[in-house]
């Protein structure tokens, strides 16, 4: 791995913008700039941002130094107009047009309202046009969107690779674009010295060093260094043993995971066969983990729509005292209730569970008339 001069991670980190002196500026000195949004602002969220300046102050906008364009805050600035001001707070940032674009990105992402699917895609696009030596999983922290997302919108953009193969991460690191490649250099370097230390092995081969843990764990178990690798005995170095299979009965496939206690557990799935039809495949970009309440609250915190009116202090307050969540601590107190109270603490787990299903619910209706408010 290689230090970049500069990282997408934190050269635009949005907690050293707000460190800079706010000053009140004229509106009419100010110009569009950054334009996120397709449909332009929304109506309704600045009349909401004017009500709510009767009784707080909203944050003061970002504006690029060149030009007094402004990056972050055009519902603001909207909202000002509206109630008949003459001039607003704002903190400038003497930045490129390139720079600007992303730290609008990534203060939309932060706070204010959320830009749609079809505006994240278009500004991942542009990002992409300026930036095409960042990584997708870069560019996606950045856009919101994910990195898959971002990498089928590179291949339909056909932008080259940059020079030497190699993209800045997150961490501001530049890696080279083909990780197989960097596997395959592990895996022969671990072959040659059986004996090495993984994180002689990682800064031999530009490897980082969680990647060489799992191809020094996939060589042991006698599969290849690629992540889609098959079990091969001739990828395994001599030196190294197989890990005992499994016994498997007749119509079932058994994969072994170490638990954190150290207990290996046998998760089993039924064979693909004539009579039980495959699996659907997966949606693109779907997973199976929502995000958590404490990764959300900070950000809903600084949404003025939220911040600023007493429904939603109200909104915040409740789910900081309801929304706890049990994580997977509960599967090893399922035991540690006493068999003469199960019975009662079952149906009371049932309905809070169905209290929150019933939540739930209510918003992704009211999700889905938000979205066609016409219908």
């Amino acid at each position: 791995m290689e230090g970049a001069g500069s990282s997408a991670h934190t050269e635009f980190d949005l907690k050293n913008f707000e460190k800079l002196p706010a000053r009140e500026v004229p509106i009419a000195a100010l110009s569009p700039g950054v334009s996120l949004r397709q449909g332009g602002t929304d109506a309704a969220h600045v009349r909401l941002l004017a009500d709510a300046a009767d009784s707080a102050e909203l944050p003061p906008i970002l504006v690029q130094v060149d030009g007094c364009r402004v990056i972050d805050g055009l519902h603001r600035l909207e909202a000002a107009r509206l109630m008949g001001d003459d001039s607003i707070r704002a903190r400038f940032l003497d930045c490129s047009n390139s720079e600007a674009l992303v730290i609008a990105m990534k203060a939309n992402g932060s706070h204010g309202l959320p830009l749609s699917k079809a505006d994240r895609v278009a500004g991942a696009q542009r990002v992409l046009g300026s930036h095409p030596d960042w990584s997708d999983r870069a560019i996606a922290g950045i856009t919101g969107l994910s990195a898959k997302t971002i990498a089928s919108l590179r291949e339909r953009s056909a932008i080259a690779t940059p020079l030497g193969g190699k993209r800045i991460g997150q961490d501001g690191r530049r890696r080279p674009v083909d990780a197989g490649e960097g596997r395959r250099r592990a895996a022969e370097y671990i072959a040659a010295h059986p004996d090495a230390p993984l994180r002689q092995v990682a800064r031999a081969t530009d490897v980082s060093l969680g990647t060489v843990h799992d191809v020094s764990a996939r060589l042991r178990r006698g599969e290849g260094p690629e992540r889609n690798g098959r079990r091969t005995h001739t990828a395994r170095p001599p030196h190294m043993r197989p890990v005992p299979s499994v016994p498997r009965p007749d119509d079932l496939t058994a994969d072994t995971d170490a638990a954190a206690d150290g207990v290996r557990r046998v998760p089993l799935r039924v064979a693909a066969s004539a009579e039980v039809p495959p699996a659907p495949p997966q949606r693109r970009n779907h997973t199976d983990t929502p995000p958590t309440w404490a990764a959300v609250a900070a950000k809903m915190a600084t949404d003025p729509a939220i911040r600023y009116t007493a429904g939603g202090r109200e909104f915040l307050r409740w789910m900081q005292s309801h929304a706890t969540e049990p994580g997977e601590d509960w599967r090893r107190l399922v035991d540690a209730v006493p068999p003469h109270w199960l019975g009662v603490v079952a149906p009371i787990a049932e309905h809070i569970g169905k209290e929150w299903c019933l939540l739930a619910e209510r918003l992704k209706a009211r999700q889905e008339l938000c979205r066609s408010p016409s219908s």
